[in-house]
């Protein structure tokens, strides 16, 4: 998911201009460069592989695999999914999709590393031109696949991202949450018509097309960022390298989000873990500074603005949405300020607040 507050700048001279090594972020990504696009054993060329990764979701994954089933798409196409060691049904669901499915599925066993790691490891399986990626916890519309390669066509663009709306629980509508509550729960809607990203927004890895050959070149996601974070961290690689980056409304996924994800304490945890994965992505731009200059912003706004604001609307008796809306700003305020010491001095902090934001915490999801 992306930021619940925009980057405030976009960092001229990124270290990550240059080209990453492979091996730094996933050995497997290293296949990715010598896969061909198609041989002579291959039933017939591929043009763009989804790569899903799915762990312990057995109940929303049923509904993201119809959703998949049921794409129009005018290209080759084949599924590559990773069970990222899942305890419930998943198994059973993916052979049951496996035999349903008119184009080829892979199905690869992943390691437990983070989603991170089982994404760079489907990807290095597909053999498509482009990878599609999407998550087990949503529903893409029939047009989703197609929207995005017909951009890509058009534009051509190395990728391009897709929107995300929420699909709410019966009985709560979507103008009951505020702004920034939507943009953490991972709402990603900007605007009507396709528009290049700029201004710090970038795509998210659960709704993206993405060219396989750029993908390998900057190495994949980092699998160290367990709490999040990876795809900002690659997509601020891809814009360094020169390469544009375009969003299409028409490629529209909804985002399943279940009651107890409305609920503050899930709300202050993924608040805190924004802010901990931004204060992570500034510091391999720029290093020691870069995050220090990010808390020097951020802590002026708590102070200056969200603290003040939270104090009238409690005397105001506003309702929770509002109030919802400026915690979730003190809490990615504070998520960066306690990743801080980990961050800056690995070999003194404790990286305890970090582990405990890593997907697979949060009732035992990824």
């Amino acid at each position: 998911m992306t930021s619940p507050i925009p980057s405030l700048a976009t960092t001229v001279g990124s270290i990550h201009a240059s080209i990453i090594p492979l091996a730094q972020y996933h050995a497997p990504l290293l296949c990715l460069l010598y896969v061909p696009l198609a041989t002579a054993s291959a039933p017939k060329f591929i043009d763009t592989s989804i790569v899903l990764a799915t762990c312990s979701r057995a109940s929303v994954l049923r509904l993201a695999l119809e959703s998949l089933l049921a794409q129009t798409f005018n290209h080759t196409l084949e599924y590559i999914i990773v069970d990222d060691l899942s305890t419930d049904d998943t198994p059973a669901i993916l052979r049951d999709f496996q035999q349903r499915s008119r184009h080829r599925v892979t199905i690869v066993q992943g390691t437990g590393q983070g989603v991170a790691a089982a994404r760079n490891l489907g990807s290095s399986r597909a053999a498509g031109i482009w990878i599609a990626s999407f998550d087990d916890d949503q529903i893409a519309q029939p047009n989703w696949l197609q929207s995005l390669r017909d951009l890509a066509d058009t534009t051509n663009a190395v990728s391009v991202g897709g929107a995300l709306a929420l699909q709410l629980p019966v009985g709560v509508s979507i103008d009951s949450l505020g702004p920034r509550v939507r943009r953490v729960l991972g709402e990603h809607l900007i605007g009507d018509t396709p528009i290049l990203y700029t201004h710090g927004l970038l795509p998210a890895t659960n709704n993206v097309l993405i060219r396989r050959d750029i993908f390998a070149r900057l190495g994949g996601y980092n699998i160290t960022f367990t709490e999040g974070g990876e795809d900002k961290d690659f997509f601020e690689r891809v814009t360094a390298a020169g390469h544009s980056l375009w969003f299409q409304p028409a490629a529209l996924a909804l985002h399943i989000t279940p009651a107890s994800r409305l609920e503050r304490p899930n709300l202050r945890w993924t608040s805190l873990r924004l802010g901990a994965s931004d204060a992570r992505v500034q510091q391999r731009k720029l290093r020691f500074l870069a995050p220090l200059w990010l808390a020097s912003l951020r802590v002026p706004v708590a102070y200056l603005r969200d603290l003040p604001l939270l104090l009238f609307a409690k005397l105001r008796r506003d309702p929770s949405a509002t109030i919802d809306d400026i915690l979730c700003s003190l809490w990615y305020t504070q998520g960066l300020l306690r990743a801080l010491p980990a961050i800056l001095f690995p070999r003194l902090a404790s990286r305890r607040f970090l582990r405990s934001l890593d997907f697979r915490v949060r009732n035992g999801e990824r």
